[in-house]
């Protein structure tokens, strides 16, 4: 399913608190946020996360990444395999550009029998993206989307209409692939902070359904 939304909607979040005299018993407990090519924890709409749900007692891990302006598939494979460790369906991996296919290849990667409760992929891509040689590498081994689909309770996908990045078709690819939930943000461009995106709130009012308030879907109402 695809949904629609602007930029303005996208950086401005309906923050819903719980009722009063109510302790949420969220289905997702901890959110790994892996960012992309010259970021760092510290990046862009990372640390909103945290502030939005450290206070829920859901843990929100961001770690940095290794040398992220010249980065290496293996040593990020192992940063995250460190980080990550055991996944199960109170989990959630979210993704940034790079940081999507890094997630997958993860997830590809992975000798136990896991099981993950969400995914949210923003600027994604899982092909090589025209004039960023340097993380071809990245895209060259198989991530079996349809197979960590199945294995993947919940599933969303975000593009921006106007990525110059990462060119929208690549991010619409990659949700097919996963059949995942797509919501385009007009003139979000890559969804980062000097383009006004120090929160993503598109994003939030999903992760909101997956946590705070239990939503079996997790599909946010937008237009």
């Amino acid at each position: 399913m695809t949904h629609r939304t602007d930029a303005a909607a996208a950086t401005h979040p309906t923050v819903q608190e719980p009722a009063a005299g109510t302790s949420p018993t969220p289905p997702a407990t901890r959110i790994v946020v892996v960012h992309g090519l010259g970021a760092t924890a510290v990046s862009h709409w990372f640390g909103a996360l945290q502030e939005r749900y450290t206070p829920y007692g859901i843990e929100v891990v961001v770690p940095d990444l290794p040398d992220s302006q010249a980065p290496d598939l293996d040593t990020w494979l192992s940063r995250l395999a460190e980080v990550v460790g055991a996944i199960d369906e109170r989990t959630v991996l979210v993704g940034h550009s790079l940081g999507c296919v890094s997630i997958l290849q993860h997830l590809a990667a992975r000798d136990d029998d896991w099981r993950l409760g969400g995914l949210a992929l923003v600027a994604g891509f899982v092909e090589q993206v025209p004039g960023i040689p340097e993380v071809d590498h990245f895209v060259a081994r198989e991530t079996d989307p349809a197979g960590i689909a199945a294995r993947t309770a919940r599933r969303l996908v975000v593009s921006a209409d106007d990525d110059p990045v990462v060119p929208r078709r690549l991010t619409e690819d990659l949700a097919r692939g996963l059949d995942a939930d797509l919501i385009v943000v007009d003139g979000a461009g890559h969804f980062l902070a000097r383009g006004g995106f120090d929160r993503l709130a598109v994003l939030e009012s999903v992760l909101d359904g997956w946590t705070l308030t239990g939503s079996a879907t997790g599909r946010p109402a937008v237009s």
